[in-house]
């Protein structure tokens, strides 16, 4: 792990983000471990990242050694409630994810599951160490209806209670919508990766396609290629502004399992500019901090947008040391950096979409119906205008 000058807490997060450890990193574990550190801090960026369960579990296997007498009781047990927590959370969204997607199978509708359950069973060797509150499932927009309607048999609902008229503009505008059902089940259905102003060239069909069956308890579900999945996971990362540790850590885990992958099938996504940044950086940010090989062409393809470098920099020193950088990575000034020497149309048509284009809480804050769903472009500015308005006044 190189040393990039930041807190001894963040240094150790990046440390255990990895399901295993080699000896060089464990070694590195074992000094910050005995260096300073504000253990509530830790928590707390540990919590923001999505990291506790593999905290937990690379502070559990010091427990023989003489540095764990530096590590508090009380942080340890505040550890092992969290993820015994967590823990009880994951089971009991593995147990629904393979019942709902034989249910769908059954119904004959095409999908596929990723994130998740699956991704933390698939690539972490345990669904209980990686940190998730959802299940995720993308069908083809024409297979929204009888989705919709599939998982209402099972008792899914509108997450906020959404009229049809509502969903329908949600379904028209948006790129996923959520659902919930009794015991604290959450659905995020999806008929894109993203918003097609953040990515115009992905090739979803191709990925339809490739995608394949994988053995999930005992059963199968339909599942992304890996090649297909790393591009998914860079453009979710992308999305959410590279602000969580534990979605590089995804991507760093699926580069390790699978070290032959046919690149040529990630190139044949990157089309656009808005789409090759976030991948851009999402790949150089695991090959920095993971220490994760890639094809020389590949890195060399990386490194000749110079931008990538710079703002890999600014998100390991502004972005992960904080723990609410919800405004950081929405603001007007992060997505003109972000977006800083792509093509001109490209960097026009992700600046008025994140401005124009409604997300989930808008069609949860202002609920139109279908005839003037026209109005959540008007709408949508005044909303962000006022969460920032509020945000400086907090």
């Amino acid at each position: 792990m190189v040393d990039h000058g930041t807190s001894h807490e963040l240094d150790l997060l990046l440390t255990i983000a990895r399901s295993q450890l080699c000896e060089e990193e464990k070694r590195i574990l074992a000094n910050l471990l005995a260096g300073p550190l504000d253990w509530n801090a830790l928590r707390l960026l540990a919590v923001h990242h999505g990291l506790e369960p593999l905290l937990y579990l690379h502070l559990h296997a010091t427990a023989d050694s003489p540095v764990y007498a530096s590590v508090p009781a009380e942080a340890v047990e505040s550890l092992h409630a969290a993820c015994t927590l967590i823990a009880g959370r994951s089971l009991k969204l593995a147990a629904k994810l393979g019942a709902i997607s034989a249910h769908l199978q059954g119904q004959g509708i095409p999908h596929i599951v990723y994130k998740g359950p699956l991704l933390a069973e698939q690539y972490y060797g345990n669904c209980a160490l990686r940190a998730y509150r959802d299940l995720d499932l993308i069908v083809t927009p024409d297979q929204l209806i009888a989705a919709r309607d599939a998982l209402a048999a099972i008792g899914y609902r509108d997450k906020a209670g959404l009229s049809s008229s509502q969903q329908a503009a949600s379904f028209k505008l948006g790129f996923e919508h959520p659902f919930s059902a009794e015991g604290g089940v959450d659905l995020d259905l999806h008929w894109r990766l993203v918003q097609r102003f953040k990515s115009r060239s992905v090739d979803l069909a191709n990925m339809w396609k490739r995608a394949t069956m994988v053995g999930f308890w005992g059963g199968e579900v339909p599942g992304f290629c890996p090649e297909d999945l790393l591009v998914v996971l860079c453009l979710h990362a992308g999305h959410h502004g590279w602000m969580h540790i534990s979605q590089l850590c995804d991507i760093a885990q699926l580069l390790r399992a699978h070290p032959s992958l046919d690149w040529e099938i990630v190139r044949s996504h990157l089309g656009d500019s808005n789409t090759r940044r976030m991948v851009y950086v999402s790949l150089y940010l695991v090959h920095e901090y993971w220490g994760i090989e890639m094809p020389a062409p590949i890195v060399s393809m990386i490194r000749q947008d110079a931008h990538v470098a710079r703002l890999s920099r600014r998100i390991h020193a502004e972005i992960w040391p904080a723990v609410d950088t919800r405004l950081t990575t929405s603001s007007l000034g992060w997505l003109l950096d972000r977006t800083a020497g792509i093509r001109a149309a490209d960097r026009l048509c992700l600046l008025a979409g994140s401005v124009f284009c409604p997300a989930v809480e808008d069609f949860e804050t202002f609920r139109l119906p279908l005839f003037l769903a026209p109005l959540y472009s008007v709408l949508r500015p005044l909303r962000l205008a006022r969460k920032v308005a509020g945000a400086k006044h907090a």
